[in-house]
């Protein structure tokens, strides 16, 4: 293995979640936004991870 290989994960100096390794799954891109969105009459709340590169879009479990 490489001394690389050791070394612990570096996200990039753009990524909005520094202390997180979080990526698009589709095209492994660390430009990801936070989209959230609130349903008044069931009042419940979504919250969906976007690649604003490829425009996947993941829903995150929220619990309370």
């Amino acid at each position: 293995m490489r001394r690389e290989d050791y070394q612990p994960r570096q996200t990039p100096a753009a990524s909005p979640f520094r202390k997180f390794d979080v990526k698009c799954l589709g095209c492994n891109s660390y430009q990801l936004r936070v989209v959230t969105q609130m349903d008044e009459e069931a009042g419940e709340m979504t919250v969906f991870l976007v690649c604003n590169r490829c425009r996947q879009r993941e829903t995150l479990p929220i619990r309370r």
